[in-house]
């Protein structure tokens, strides 16, 4: 690692022969900023043609090299031009992520000042609006003179309108993680019923707030971007949507409006609210908020703008898989450790429909290896899980029911692309099989389970079509597929090796530990992944996991010889 100081002071040597530059101790208007070593230096640049010395600051962090120098110009002829802070008056000269040579330091101070000259001659004294629409989003976030921060806790639902529409909003308080202080959240819908807003209202208090949309406001090209209550008006082109905006103000006294602004993925808005309409000189009445917007002391009042980001499928398919998916409809059957971890992995496919099934609550004792904690303790299972996934994608359509697989009506059960039983249940597991016999349930099964201290765990995959492999299967089933298992059968016969005891009527339980079920669901979950795709005939999959503890243990395996941990093997249906 380099001497930096050492370094940089051999830098000033040299490019102080080229350069009017000084050290100073802070730059003017930023004085809160970190006190590192900072560089007062004047770039000679082509403005509008006429050479000038522009003074600039290069502030050096404390990770530099290995954070890039700041570059900051204080004159107001330069802060709305594009890639500067408004506020810091910081460019932004490098792509985030930038890779460089950090033994090269000088190389790097004298990039920066070319960055700097080329910057101010490529931008000042033109039309930069096609840069503005390119990076609108941050432009729009920026802090204006005389205005407050842009308030982006705020999110729409769904596609935005095309149209001018009243819109349904709720507004609820949560908190800052790391601090605990609270803040206001916005959720904005064009349908009263979506089922978003709907999980929102159950999980939080809410009060409504009136929201109106309004396609024909434009908003300025270039910078500034805060406006006054007369600027919005005259920024509505349609006298439709003006009479609206003026008839909803009337009304509510306090509203937000929407509106483009050239994104596909955000809307701009205004929060109009506090204005006074009872005045010393006026009778009761006389005054009407949209009279009040543009006149007294609002006349010059830049109003608070708003950022709300869209929440929809398409939006979150956009930003991962970068194209929805084929719609899959999974039911997940035991929401134990391996139930409730599966759902994690199910979880990634961005257009899925969940059925869950579980008879059981959480307890204290499923801590560890679920996928849920503390939080949820004496929920029950399958509604717990539902919740843990609804909070993950509130949109997301998840369906929760305390029963059984045999509980099940068989026509909701083939409703499912894939049916995944996880219960550990025999019992389940034929009843399952002997309904594929028979017709009745048509869907492909896969069957998973770890063996006790994670020694081995297993994944049957049954294809509903190969009726002669589900009878042979259902067969295995009556000696509790023993034949899949990695432990020998006489050590389940007698299983003291095997589980341990609480006191009361059956209160065994196997060892496995939150890392054996990771280990496991990830090397299955490719292959459920590829049979998903593309189905295959019925299959036996084992993993091979802690053998060592089975030496250990003195637990006899079927086979031991050439067994390495997390490596898969087809067993023979």
């Amino acid at each position: 690692m380099p001497d930096v100081e050492a370094a940089l002071n051999a830098c000033f040597l040299v490019i102080s022969k080229e350069y009017d530059i000084e050290k100073v101790n802070s730059i003017p208007q930023l004085e809160h900023l970190p006190k590192t070593h900072i560089w007062k230096i004047q770039i000679p640049a082509l403005v509008s043609g006429k050479a000038e010395d522009i003074e600039t600051y290069i502030l050096f962090p404390e990770a530099f090299p290995y954070s890039m120098p700041c570059v900051i110009i204080p004159d107001d002829r330069f802060r709305y031009l594009p890639h500067i802070s408004v506020k810091t008056h910081k460019l932004c000269l490098y792509e985030d992520g930038e890779v460089y040579d950090t033994e090269n330091i000088e190389g790097l101070i004298r990039d920066n000042i070319d960055r700097t000259r080329r910057w101010i001659e490529n931008y000042y004294g033109r039309d930069n609006s096609d840069e503005y629409s390119k990076e609108i989003r941050s432009y729009w976030n920026e802090q204006y003179d005389g205005e407050n921060n842009v308030d982006d806790h705020w999110i729409l639902l769904g596609d935005i309108p095309t149209e001018t529409c009243k819109m349904t909003g709720v507004a609820y308080t949560n908190k800052y993680l790391n601090n605990g202080s609270p803040y206001v959240m916005n959720v904005i819908a064009s349908d009263e019923n979506d089922k978003t807003l709907a999980i929102i209202k159950l999980h939080h208090k809410t009060i409504d707030i009136p929201v109106l949309y309004i396609a024909s406001l434009k908003t300025p090209n270039v910078p500034p971007f805060c406006m006054t209550g007369q600027e919005v008006i005259d920024r509505i082109s349609d006298n439709e949507d003006q009479k609206m905006f003026k008839k909803h103000l009337n009304h509510f006294k306090n509203i937000n409006v929407l509106f483009p602004i050239g994104l596909n993925y955000a809307v701009g808005g205004i929060c109009i609210r506090g204005l006074k309409v009872s005045r010393n000189g006026y009778r009761e009445g006389a005054l009407a908020s949209f009279k009040v917007l543009t006149s007294f002391e609002n006349k010059n009042k830049k109003l608070d703008r708003l950022h709300l980001s869209v929440y929809s499928n398409q939006r979150i398919a956009e930003r991962t898989a970068g194209a929805m998916m084929m719609e899959r409809r999974f039911l997940v059957v035991g929401l134990g450790s391996i139930g409730s971890n599966l759902c994690y992995y199910l979880n990634g496919y961005n257009n899925v429909v969940f059925d869950l099934i579980d008879w059981d609550s959480l307890t204290i004792d499923n801590i560890g290896r679920h996928l849920l904690g503390f939080e949820y303790i004496n929920q029950q299972k399958s509604y717990a899980v539902a919740h843990y996934l609804q909070q993950y994608r509130p949109d997301r359509k998840v369906y929760a029911s305390q029963k059984q697989l045999q509980q099940q009506k068989k026509e909701e059960i083939d409703k499912a692309s894939a049916i995944f039983v996880c219960t550990g249940d025999v019992m389940s597991e034929k009843w399952l099989l002997s309904q594929m016999i028979e017709g009745s349930v048509n869907k492909p099964a896969f069957i998973l389970w770890l063996e006790p201290y994670g020694i081995s765990g297993i994944m049957i995959y049954v294809n509903p079509k190969n009726k002669e492999s589900i009878k042979r299967l259902k067969e295995k089933a009556n000696g509790c597929f023993m034949d899949f298992c990695l432990i020998k059968r006489e050590e389940y016969e007698y299983g003291e090796k095997l589980t341990k005891h609480d006191a009361g009527c059956n209160g065994s339980y196997s060892l496995y530990s939150a890392n054996d079920v990771t280990l496991f669901l990830s090397s299955m979950f490719p292959i459920i992944d590829q049979l998903l795709e593309k189905p295959s005939e019925s299959r036996c999959y084992q993993w091979v996991g802690n053998t060592n503890i089975a030496t250990e243990k003195g637990i006899s395996l079927v086979s031991s010889s050439g067994l390495s941990k997390n490596t898969l093997q087809e067993l023979p249906m």
